[in-house]
């Protein structure tokens, strides 16, 4: 099992990604590159703190939330010649950050 602070390594690089996917390799022609970026990089910016702190009830919403940004990775890699590479880049984060999150019940439990 790898370490919990893997959680923040793919979380920072999911919202490294964000912005090089939309806003340079594949920007979106129908909409204004610049909300789909706002759309893709503000409920990671919210989930970032706690997510930093490893504060497991945080790190469980992050892992609700990404599983919506997995299935956008998945369909545009299936479907979308030009987004194949950000889109499986995104999927290998999101499974890293799975892969670290049962750690979350590893830890010690507090005595009180």
């Amino acid at each position: 099992m790898i370490p919990l602070w893997w959680c923040r390594i793919a979380l920072v690089g999911l919202l490294l990604i964000q912005p090089i996917w939309f806003g340079w390799i594949n920007p979106p022609t129908v909409v204004s590159p610049w909300l789909v970026l706002t759309l893709t990089m503000l409920p990671l910016l919210l989930v970032l703190p706690g997510t930093w702190r490893l504060r497991p009830r945080s790190l469980v919403i992050a892992g609700c939330l990404l599983l919506l940004y997995f299935c956008l990775a998945v369909m545009e890699a299936w479907a979308n010649p030009a987004a194949r590479w950000p889109a499986v880049a995104q999927v290998m984060l999101i499974a890293v950050y799975f892969i670290a999150l049962p750690s979350v019940r590893k830890q010690p439990a507090h005595s009180d």
